[in-house]
């Protein structure tokens, strides 16, 4: 039997409610971000989205390490 998931694409673009409840944080957050050119974003219209790939780096470029 092969997995169900072999097919699925995923979900490439983010728009920033979606940053909120995947990620969490706050929409001023990832604004700020957006803002501060911390975080490249695609436009579309009046709407911005975030690429999932900026994303993972974005992550791994503000892991902390104790």
């Amino acid at each position: 039997m092969k997995a169900c998931n072999q097919n699925v694409t995923k979900k490439r673009l983010f728009s920033i409610k979606e940053l909120v409840k995947e990620i969490g944080a706050t929409e001023w957050f990832w604004r700020c971000q957006i803002w501060d050119k911390k975080l490249p974003y695609v436009q579309v219209g009046r709407k911005m989205f975030i690429d999932r790939k900026d994303i993972d780096e974005f992550i791994n470029t503000n892991k902390v390490f104790a």
